[in-house]
């Protein structure tokens, strides 16, 4: 018989996986305050890293049902809202540097309604709202209009990607990770389909 893991493994296993995700993020900011590592370098390590994270949230309940009987892949699924939050935090960390390079209002604002910066503050304004649903209690007060609220996770997907197109020197790479994010959003969308035609074929003619 397989022993379950307690509560305190549990919350063991979550702050480990913290630590292990919010490390890199620490010590990549703690040079940049330093100024060992340079604004450009940070903003776009920063930014990469965010889209990555999201790209692995994304991309965990296909490969769940890939392969299913896989502990690594069950245990993602069970901590899929924690690497969703520091996906929130890189991309934090990103718009922060931005503004404080910046600060200007003005210059932000005019710089805003550009494409390439208009997809990303859109974007970071969805995960917002993720980040601060990313709980039980919010799971519970907003019923099924929480998980309505968490599929527009596939539209910042969307949005990320293109901002990273529009704004990096070279777009190679997000042109990459944004058709990854497009075939994980394609197959979502045709589960969604197959699930809803039963439905539709039990109504009487």
């Amino acid at each position: 018989m397989i022993a379950t893991p307690t509560r305190p493994g549990l919350a063991l296993d979550r702050w480990l996986l913290w630590l292990v995700l919010t490390l890199p993020l620490a010590w990549m900011t703690w040079q940049y305050g330093a100024e060992t590592v340079y604004y450009g370098e940070y903003l776009h390590w920063t930014g990469v890293q965010s889209a990555r994270l999201l790209l692995l949230t994304l991309a965990i309940t296909p490969l769940l049902r890939l392969l299913p009987r896989r502990a690594a892949i069950r245990w993602l699924m069970r901590r899929r809202r924690d690497i969703g939050l520091v996906t929130f935090f890189y991309a934090l960390a990103h718009t922060v540097a931005y503004l404080v390079r910046k600060s200007d209002l003005q210059l932000i604002a005019s710089e805003g309604l550009e494409a390439g910066l208009l997809t990303g503050w859109i974007a970071f304004l969805v995960f917002i709202a993720l980040a601060v649903t990313s709980n039980d209690v919010s799971v519970r007060a907003m019923g099924r209009k929480w998980r309505r609220l968490h599929q527009t996770v596939y539209v910042a997907a969307i949005l990320t990607y293109l901002h990273w197109v529009l704004t990096a020197f070279d777009p190679t790479m997000g042109y990459v990770h944004g058709a990854v994010a497009a075939v994980l959003l394609l197959a979502r969308l045709r589960r969604d389909r197959r699930s809803a035609t039963p439905a539709r074929n039990t109504n009487p003619g």
